[in-house]
């Protein structure tokens, strides 16, 4: 079976590309992909778009 999820490949700080398996639905793995990734932007505005509507204003 082949493997379709891609590796994350961020530099690391020994200077080789992390090994480590991508996110699913992101291009890095979950210590490198940080706050500017769109999947962590896209859950953010998830998390808030919920929060609205539990307050009732969304």
């Amino acid at each position: 079976m082949a493997r379709t999820q891609s590796r994350c490949g961020a530099p690391t700080a020994k200077g080789t590309r992390c090994r480590r398996l991508a996110m699913v639905d992101a291009s890095r793995c979950d210590l490198h992909r940080g706050d500017w990734s769109s999947y962590t932007v896209q859950r953010r505005k998830d998390a808030e778009r919920e929060a609205k509507a539990r307050r009732g204003r969304g």
